[in-house]
């Protein structure tokens, strides 16, 4: 195999491919928000949230060890291809077996069965989807690219053929169509990379897998649990439209940061296993730094833009995400950690337990939490719980780490006051400027723009190291491509 491309290469294009995949549901949201309305938003986040938890159990825990397993021997071509196809074959009967359960539930279910059927193909693309294998081989590019064509095909699809509430199930079918439309086209790569090889044993890792598959399964469970909870206890689908609306934002909103994370879980993984650990520390060090200089601003910008982004994006009858928006973004910060705590250092350091652990406390957590709350506040009360769980999740992973001596609390949050403080004069000044500014989209730039002209202000006066080093790259390179 080639050399892998540099931790901040890979950085880039990953988050290209995490935004596009958010970036088409945002883009069309406040027009699927109207043309569907919250009811139809509602229908398709409800019926999707139980396709989820097969889609989860399909999966098992074979993303994040197929990730660490060709990581760790993605320079020798036939153990590569003995590890994918072992992996590969397991995810087509976990899917098959999976996919025969959910008729089974179907057969059950009374109304909006044609949403049903339609998201049931999620569990075939299971089989087709291999990004796993190019994320442990660090091809983060194929990937990214992949979802620019794919994405951008949908959204002109959308636009195109969804024209009122009662095209739900022909975006429904769009949304799993141009989804195995863009798996399949990963295979064509295929030959070029892997051998032909004997003797594969797909149940040989099924101990390990499983083991992955436990916290894998609670993270996703208590994602979407939420939604279903909503769902069952309160009846109304505009609570659950609204709630989805708003982490719809803040899933967007993190993906920029979380990119970091499974950018460096693949190269932590090799590092460990060939015992450079001085260099998994290197790592985990500079990208929880680059973590908070990124997650902070994040969160305290979507509190201070939700009066205006709300009515400008989705328009009239969500009021509902003005107040879900701000707890939400609570999650940018409390997750992007735990990506970074939990796969990129726990998984990839093989102490997965520790992982499963903190995962299935927070799961506990979660439904504990719902229970008490949604009967009470509904939609707001799930946005809680989520926030709450998220938040003892990673305290716990990074306690563990720090009481256990692997990682130090200090470095963990080194520069993160300045980034802290630097976020709070940030809202404050969006709060004050949202006053002066109109209630439109350009408003709403003005408000961006403002929001991230104090932030970088604030951290010159502070004299931050990070910052000043990344404006000082960017100007050489645009120096470069003037010249």
């Amino acid at each position: 195999m080639s050399q892998s491309p540099s931790v901040g290469r890979n950085y880039i294009w990953n988050t290209v491919n995490q935004v596009f995949i958010l970036l088409v549901p945002l883009i069309v949201t406040p027009y699927l928000s109207r043309v569907l309305g919250a009811d139809g938003i509602g229908i398709y986040s409800y019926v999707n949230s139980i396709a989820s938890y097969f889609i989860i159990t399909a999966i098992l825990g074979t993303t994040l060890y197929g990730q660490r397993s060709i990581a760790c021997v993605r320079n020798n071509r036939e153990e590569c291809s003995k590890a994918f196809w072992e992996i590969q074959i397991f995810r087509m009967l976990a899917s098959t077996i999976c996919l025969a359960f959910f008729f089974i539930m179907v057969s059950f279910v009374k109304e909006n069965i044609l949403i049903y059927f339609i998201l049931s193909i999620n569990i075939v693309n299971v089989i087709f989807d291999i990004s796993w294998f190019y994320y442990g081989i660090e091809d983060f590019k194929k990937i990214a690219i992949r979802n620019f064509v794919v994405k951008i095909c949908h959204m002109i699809f959308i636009f195109v053929f969804i024209n009122d509430s009662s095209d739900l199930w022909l975006y429904a079918a769009s949304v799993v169509g141009f989804a195995i439309l863009g798996n399949a086209s990963m295979w064509f790569s295929l030959p070029k990379i892997l051998v032909k090889v004997s003797d594969v044993h797909p149940l040989k890792n099924i101990k390990d897998i499983i083991l992955l598959f436990l916290p894998t399964m609670a993270t996703q469970v208590y994602c979407v649990l939420d939604k279903s909870m909503i769902g069952w206890i309160t009846g109304s689908s505009y609570q659950n439209g609204c709630y989805e609306q708003a982490e719809k934002v803040a899933r967007f909103s993190l993906s920029i940061v979380t990119s970091i994370a499974m950018v460096v879980l693949p190269r932590v993984a090799n590092l460990f296993e060939n015992q450079k650990k001085e260099d998994v520390l290197f790592y985990i060090y500079k990208a929880y730094r680059f973590t908070t200089f990124l997650a902070f601003p994040i969160m305290f910008g979507l509190i201070g833009v939700a009066g205006t982004f709300v009515p400008v994006f989705f328009g009239e009858g969500y009021d509902l995400v003005e107040v879900l928006m701000p707890i939400f973004s609570i999650l940018v910060v409390a997750v992007s950690l735990a990506y970074l705590t939990g796969y990129s250092y726990l998984i990839s350091t093989k102490q997965q337990n520790v992982y499963t652990f903190s995962v299935a406390v927070a799961a506990v957590c979660n439904l504990v939490i719902n229970l008490i709350l949604i009967p009470r506040i509904a939609a707001i009360g799930a946005a809680i719980a989520s926030v709450s769980a998220e938040i003892i999740g990673v305290s716990i992973q990074i306690g563990y780490c720090c009481l256990s001596h692997q990682l130090e609390f200090k470095n963990i949050f080194e520069g993160a006051f300045k980034y802290l403080l630097s976020s709070f004069f940030m809202l404050v000044v969006l709060l004050i400027a949202r006053r002066y500014l109109p209630t439109s989209v350009l408003g709403l730039l003005a408000l961006i723009a403002t929001g991230v002209v104090s932030y970088g202000l604030m951290l010159v006066i502070l004299k931050d190291e990070l910052f000043r080093n990344n404006v000082k790259m960017i100007f050489q390179k645009l120096r470069t491509v003037v010249r």
